[in-house]
């Protein structure tokens, strides 16, 4: 188990999509796993987040479905007690994930 599962929808985002999960892999806070749902993308976006290891959970729609749609098939594929949204052209500063826990735990 892991305690946050961030939670990655892309479309067609290969421009942008490794810096955004970087930004996830250079956390302080460690104890995460990411879902990258691919929505049909065309680009290699999905390829791209399939390279870099096994704490990318892939999964992959083979049509363009809606994004609350595709929200929903993501979560259902989530194991942490708490859930991060990362849109796959963001990038989180490096203790972003760190700073929400502890926030969460204080309070």
């Amino acid at each position: 188990m892991v305690l946050v599962s961030v939670m990655v929808n892309c479309f067609n985002e290969a421009e942008h999509v490794k810096e955004a999960l970087d930004s996830v892999l250079n956390q302080t806070f460690q104890d995460w796993e990411i879902i990258f749902f691919d929505n049909a993308s065309t680009d290699g976006s999905g390829e791209i987040a399939a390279s870099l290891g096994e704490k990318v959970r892939c999964f992959r729609s083979e049509s363009f479905i809606s994004l609350g749609r595709a929200r929903k098939l993501a979560y259902d594929q989530t194991l942490g007690d708490f859930v991060a949204i990362l849109d796959a052209d963001d990038i989180w500063l490096p203790q972003k994930l760190q700073r929400q826990v502890q926030l969460f735990n204080d309070n």
